[in-house]
């Protein structure tokens, strides 16, 4: 320890005692400071700045007449709306062209084209003839990526405006009429025709039950043909997969046979060319001047002879049992294996000759017979071993051949099959989830019209059954109400009561933990690009490696303390980032300080300057994948898969507990995570280190001969 606080009282010494090294030390320390509140303050509110986000609005809508005879005008009203609202900067326009050349020329990131036909279409819905009003919209995605994600929630807040104005407009007219109806009802016949429509109504609503019955009842056949049909589909399937193994079975057992076949069509033929060098040897062994020293030699010729001759039979008789099991009922084969019987008759005559007795003079009777066979056959082998050669052999290797390329279009063909079966399938399970959802719908709209048919039967029941004051009243109760009421509730029939947990004030306090987090990590690179990592031996030539990791390090440790204490300072003093617990915020800044300058130093003093390209790689890694901005859920797989793996989440976790609210031992957990890593530097720096001291020496020097580096 005594040595670890020499070295670190040498460096604290050589740093305040020269005034330029003090300056730059102060700008390092304030540095990664001004990274993290410039970030800071660029997203601080960037949505309060929407209206300098540019959209063209073109009203072409020509305007129609309602139910009343006046003249109405959405689109205008919609203009006139939009022009008290400046959370968007909307420029209206004359044309549709002078719109689309705006969105073109960059003027504007976005355009809106209000319809000729468009309050015709809204107004429309209580008429006849049913036409969708229509809002045309046009979009630069080239001129800003998040702009473009901005206009669209602009025009779907337009269009979400738009509906509820429909919906009002819709239903004070309905309404107005009811009333109007009610006054109308006064008439004294006026309540029997009423109660007459009703029953009517009544009796619609019934006929329609009735139909969506049959309707729910042909669906549940059509899904049950539908389910039988995907049965019989999987159990095809099954079958041509099985078919598809088989014909995998057959192309192996095809390749094992050619490869038989060419075995023993080599074998055949060496049988033949061996009876044949036999036979010649026996002729010439006849013909030589003293026979009777021959005799014994021909007796073992002509055995030879015999014994081949039966191998070649027995071959031969194999090749003709093979050949029927492959021709079956064809007669494609038919000439090759009377060949190959041929052969064999004459194989089995072969073997038949007579023996040469040892005995001289009982062998000198059939020498003569013999020799005459054997040249007879002579001939024939020599025929057969070309026959053979040339005909049988080629034309059994073609069959294989072809029998090989028919299992492989079978195999295509049953290949094909499947996956129509499969598209097969994907259509009758997309029937079966349609009628499903269809079925839903039918049965929750059946509900409705028995809720419906019954509460008219209910009130028939009241009418038929009261006197003519109390029908009176009872209509009059039941059409009752205020159009501007019933207008607004159905405009937004559902109201939402919001909750925040651990509410966040601000965009740009959401954001400062992870650049605060990243500031801190930047201060240390910075640090160690700049400051020399190694302690000069010569100025304590009885260190150990470790009291000059320690030594130095602790250099580097108040440094990167001190970055971050500026750092979280600002961020809550100048610019006012919100923390419930500042203390907690000062704390985690101080571990994660610790955990990032240990890491950062033991790769720098470890691998030279390969450990500082590993450090900037590892924070570009975490700057992409560490869920500071982005939900990681909403990341690639890659992040997804190994941002657990580096220290900035679980760093930017903990300064979020403090910002927003402390959930049981969250913080905690966080830093204790987050201290592995500083584990894995000491690791890295005391331990890894040591093998790699002279490579990183040899490194350096090659380096200072470029002269560059």
């Amino acid at each position: 320890m005594a040595t670890i606080r020499k070295i670190f009282k040498s460096d604290l010494y050589g740093l305040s005692h020269n005034f330029f090294a003090l300056v730059i030390a102060v700008g390092l320390c304030i540095l990664p400071a001004l990274y993290a509140w410039f970030n800071i303050y660029a997203n601080w509110d960037p949505y309060a700045n929407t209206g300098n986000i540019r959209i063209a609005v073109a009203n072409l809508d020509e305007g129609c007449t309602d139910l009343d005879g006046e003249n109405a005008n959405m689109g205008q009203e919609i203009v006139e709306q939009l022009k008290q609202k400046d959370n968007i900067g909307w420029v209206f326009v004359d044309s549709k062209k002078d719109a689309v050349d705006r969105v073109k020329s960059g003027d504007c990131y976005a355009a809106v084209v209000i319809d000729p036909e468009f309050s015709y279409g809204l107004y429309n819905a209580l008429m006849d003839n049913i036409s969708q009003p229509k809002i045309t919209y046009y979009e630069n995605e080239k001129k800003n990526a998040v702009a473009t994600k901005i206009t669209d929630t602009a025009v779907s807040t337009l269009q979400s405006t738009i509906n509820q104005s429909f919906v009002k407009v819709v239903t004070e007219k309905i309404f107005t009429r009811t009333n109007d109806l009610q006054a109308s009802l006064k008439d004294e016949n006026a309540v029997d025709a009423f109660i007459e429509k009703l029953e009517t109504v009544q009796g619609y609503l019934q006929d329609y039950d009735k139909m969506i019955t049959s309707f729910l009842a042909g669906n549940e056949l059509v899904t049950k043909s539908a389910d039988d049909t995907n049965k019989n589909l999987a159990a095809g399937q099954e079958m041509i997969q099985s078919g598809i193994d088989s014909m995998e079975d057959g192309k192996q057992n095809l390749k094992t046979s050619k490869t038989s076949f060419a075995a023993f069509s080599k074998k055949v033929t060496q049988s033949l060319n061996k009876i044949q060098q036999t036979i010649n040897t026996i002729d010439t062994h006849i013909s030589a001047a003293n026979l009777d020293k021959q005799i014994n030699t021909l007796a073992k010729d002509v055995t030879i002879i015999q014994e081949d001759a039966k191998d070649l039979s027995v071959q031969l008789q194999s090749l003709s049992d093979y050949l029927k099991t492959v021709q079956g009922d064809s007669k494609s084969l038919e000439n090759t294996i009377d060949t190959v019987n041929k052969l064999q008759t004459m194989a089995d005559n072969i073997a038949d000759i007579p023996g040469v007795d040892e005995n001289a003079s009982d062998a000198k009777k059939t020498i003569s017979a013999t020799q005459r066979t054997l040249k007879n056959y002579s001939d024939t082998i020599e025929n057969i071993n070309t026959l053979f050669a040339q005909q049988i052999s080629p034309q059994v290797q073609g069959m294989l051949d072809d029998m090989a390329d028919v299992l492989e279009s079978t195999e295509g063909l049953l290949q094909n099959l499947s996956g129509t079966l499969d598209g097969m399938k994907d259509i009758f399970d997309g029937v079966d989830t349609t009628l499903g959802t269809l079925n839903t719908s039918l049965t929750q709209l059946q509900e409705v019209l028995e809720q419906t048919s019954g509460k008219i039967g209910k009130t028939l029941d009241k009418l038929k059954n009261a006197s003519d004051s109390e029908q009176m009243d009872i209509i009059m109760n039941l059409l009752a109400g205020d159009p501007d009421t019933y207008g607004d509730f159905f405009s937004q029939p559902v109201k939402v009561n919001e909750h925040y947990m651990y509410e966040i004030a601000n965009y740009g306090s959401g954001v400062a933990p992870f650049y605060t987090v990243l500031a801190i990590w930047v201060g240390m690179t910075i640090l160690v690009s700049l400051l020399k990592v190694h302690v000069d031996k010569k100025d304590f030539p009885k260190a150990k490696p470790y009291q000059y990791f320690f030594g130095r390090y602790l250099l580097f440790l108040l440094l990167s303390e001190i970055q971050a204490m500026i750092i979280v300072a600002g961020n809550l003093y100048i610019f006012g980032v919100q923390c419930k617990h500042p203390g907690a915020m000062f704390l985690t800044a101080a571990v994660t300080s610790f955990t990032f300058s240990i890491l950062i130093y033991a790769l720098t003093i470890s691998f030279g300057d390969i450990g500082k390209a590993l450090a900037v790689v590892i924070m570009v890694l975490q700057i992409a994948g560490s869920g500071g901005t982005y939900p990681i859920e909403a990341l690639p797989r890659f992040f997804r898969s190994v941002y657990i793996f580096f220290p900035f989440p679980y760093a930017i976790n903990g300064m979020r507990e403090c910002i927003g609210g402390m959930y049981h031992q969250d913080l905690t957990i966080d830093l204790l995570k987050l201290l592995i890593f500083a584990a894995a530097g000491l690791f890295i720096g005391l331990v890894v280190r040591i093998p790699f001291i002279g490579l990183n020496h040899f490194i350096e020097k090659r380096m200072e001969d470029t002269k560059m580096l």
